[in-house]
């Protein structure tokens, strides 16, 4: 094996948060054949509890190389940020630290072929496709949201990513941009990883994205709600708004806001008017989300995690 095809500098890093059925599922899908690859599992429990513990010596007890990590400073950035500093302390010579959300399903394959792309652009940022997963009664809400499918792009370099569930940070983006990665005022609102994003860009970092490295993401009922569509969608708006100002502007930032709910509210009335429930559907979550845009501008900010 080259040194490029290696995995043994590679840690998989995952925070979680009281979601231990999606974390056993995650894992299921995740350990198969790792056992020889000389992979790292990092566990970041935000919630320092007794039965991830037990969890995570179930599964070393069948031999995955799997580690856990209490994180008491509750935030998404600061379990983030502790999984890296963990990571440089226990394998210093780290190359990839690959990271999942508690609630994906990946299988053994999905890490060769994310660093094998990583390696090959010389990514300081390597992120693939988040495929939603609904139940059959979705509503055409939640069919054209996010939890059905984001963006996806050709394998290459892009400007951005979407998410950090399924995303391979290299020790290159350490050296880029030094450490902490993840900005800790975005903790309780989210956006950690779109300030990453921004930055890296910025600092000159490459962006990569992969097509072929797919995660899967079931989406839980409670975030399916009209009510919890909106809200994700208008939270989103207001910290991308919050984010924004700081490398555009406030100025252009609002611009943003004001010109992209102008428009959805018109889609909104196209879409009702000639009955497209599904272009009805995407004008209504865009005019959530730059009401949330204006917010933010406003100087509002999010505790979707508070």
């Amino acid at each position: 094996m080259s040194e490029r095809d290696d995995l043994r500098s590679v840690v998989v890093a995952i925070p979680t948060f009281r979601r231990l059925a999606l974390l056993e599922t995650l894992l299921t899908s995740l350990t198969p054949g790792l056992d020889a690859s000389g992979v790292q599992i990092l566990i970041g429990d935000n919630d320092c509890a007794s039965d991830v513990v037990d969890l995570v010596a179930k599964f070393q007890a069948r031999g995955v190389q799997i580690h856990y990590l209490p994180v008491s400073d509750r935030g998404v950035a600061q379990v983030r940020n502790a999984l890296i500093a963990e990571a440089s302390r226990r394998w210093p010579g780290w190359r990839w630290i690959a990271m999942l959300d508690d609630d994906g399903i990946a299988d053994a394959t999905w890490l060769r072929t994310l660093i094998a792309c990583g390696e090959r652009f010389d990514a300081h940022l390597v992120g693939g496709p988040v495929l939603g997963v609904l139940p059959d009664n979705a509503t055409a809400l939640a069919r054209n949201s996010i939890f059905a499918s984001r963006r996806r792009w050709p394998t290459g370099p892009v400007d951005t990513l979407n998410t950090t569930q399924n995303l391979a940070i290299s020790r290159r983006c350490i050296d880029l941009l030094s450490t902490p990665l993840f900005d800790r005022r975005y903790g309780a609102s989210g956006g950690e990883d779109y300030d990453l994003f921004r930055r890296t860009a910025r600092a000159g970092g490459r962006i990569v994205w992969c097509d072929e490295a797919e995660v899967t993401e079931p989406a839980p009922p409670e975030r399916l709600t009209r009510r919890g569509l909106l809200h994700r969608y208008y939270t989103t708006g207001l910290y991308m708004s919050i984010i924004d100002a700081v490398y555009d502007g406030s100025s252009a930032t609002w611009l943003v806001g004001v010109k992209g709910l102008a428009r959805s509210v018109v889609d909104v009335l196209v879409g009702v008017v000639r009955g497209a429930d599904d272009q009805t559907a995407q004008a209504v979550l865009g005019a959530a989300h730059h009401v949330g845009r204006i917010a933010g501008s406003a100087g509002l900010v999010s505790r979707r995690y508070g």
